[in-house]
């Protein structure tokens, strides 16, 4: 009779070998697979990757090809080989989370090397690491290196550039300093202002408070009652202001102007008159009662006392009437000026044949 067991035994072995009967045939249960991307859910299953602690890192394979575990150092952290760092510092530890990183706090992760004076360079698609002055900071170097954000030039530095911010860092020292307590800005007053020809701006009021020497050229008043020029024909009003006009005394009246059309002051006598051109008498009075011969004189007027002969009348030019030349016929002393009349002209002198008058002096 056949042994069942020896057949069952082979039944169940056929299930289990592959194809060739060389090998266990398993079966992955679905639920241990993730797809690339997939969300994490809480209690999913997996495989557990496991490294191994190296203190100091060595080449764990036989040979380049080799399957070998990763490795970490005590803290539990990656060794990563990055092939650009000097040959002192052939490895990088990817530290994880913060207590992580509080346990190893001295081995940070390095992100670049100091940067000596001599060059270095980086051909297109070099690895390279940041360069870090003596003092741990980013160097940038001269020459037009760019700084680049997020791939986008965001400047391009040179040694003019440099210069530049130095002056701008300089600046912003001294108004630093120039800051006084509060908000004020401390401003420190030279013994006097460059020379130039730009302008200094608009000056707030502030009353009380001496500016300097100011000098000014143009004055553009208005009209008002408080401004200096007044509008023609306009009415005048109590209060109203204005500049006083002055007036040279000169008691022998004479031109102060250069030449016809020049500006003059106006000239007043020893009174305080204002002397007027041709004004009867302004320059005195001549009584006359005899025969003296007058010279030298500037008469405008004459009154007869009494009845009166002249002997000459001398006028200035033809214009006016005389004995030696006048506008019409010459008097002789057959003429007679009646008492109470008053003749008008300009005379240089005059002597009376008979006669008493006054001759009043004036200008012209």
């Amino acid at each position: 009779m056949a042994d069942l067991h020896k057949y069952q035994a082979h039944e169940i072995l056929n299930k289990v070998l592959n194809s060739a009967e060389t090998g266990l045939q398993v079966d992955i249960v679905a639920g241990a697979e993730y797809a690339e991307d997939s969300a994490h859910t809480s209690a999913d299953t997996g495989n557990f990757i496991l490294g191994v602690r190296n203190d100091t890192l060595a080449a764990l394979g036989g040979a380049d090809g080799d399957y070998v575990p990763f490795q970490m150092n005590a803290s539990g952290a990656l060794y990563v080989e990055v092939a650009s760092l000097p040959a002192s510092t052939s490895t990088i530890e990817v530290v994880g989370d913060a207590a992580e990183n509080a346990a190893v706090a001295g081995n940070p992760v390095l992100v670049g090397g100091r940067y000596d004076s001599s060059g270095r360079t980086l051909g297109d698609g070099d690895v390279g690491a940041v360069a870090l002055d003596a003092d741990g900071a980013v160097h940038i170097a001269d020459g037009g290196n760019a700084i680049t954000v997020d791939g986008t030039v965001t400047a391009n530095l040179s040694s003019t550039d440099n210069a530049v911010l130095d002056a701008i860092a300089a600046s912003l020292a001294l108004l630093d300093n120039s800051i006084a307590s509060g908000n004020e800005l401390q401003v420190d007053v030279v013994a006097s202002l460059p020379a130039g020809s730009a302008a200094i701006g608009k000056l707030a009021a502030n009353s009380g408070v001496d500016i300097g020497d100011v000098d000014v050229t143009s004055i553009v008043p208005g009209t008002g009652a408080t401004n200096l020029g007044k509008e023609e024909d306009a009415a005048h009003s109590s209060g109203d202001t204005g500049v006083m006009a002055l007036a040279v005394r000169n008691d022998v009246l004479e031109a102060l102007g250069g030449s016809d059309g020049d500006y003059a002051s106006l000239q007043v006598t020893k009174t305080g008159a204002l002397n007027v051109t041709e004004t009867v008498g302004h320059l005195g009075a001549i009584f006359e009662d005899g025969t003296d011969n007058i010279t030298g004189k500037k008469v405008v007027a004459i009154q007869f006392i009494e009845d009166t002969t002249f002997t000459t009348l001398t006028p200035v030019d033809s214009s006016y009437i005389g004995t030696a030349s006048g506008n019409g016929d010459a008097i002789d002393t057959s003429n007679t000026f009646p008492q109470g009349m008053t003749i008008f002209g300009r005379w240089t002198g005059y002597r009376l044949a008979s006669g008493t008058i006054v001759a009043y002096q004036g200008d012209w």
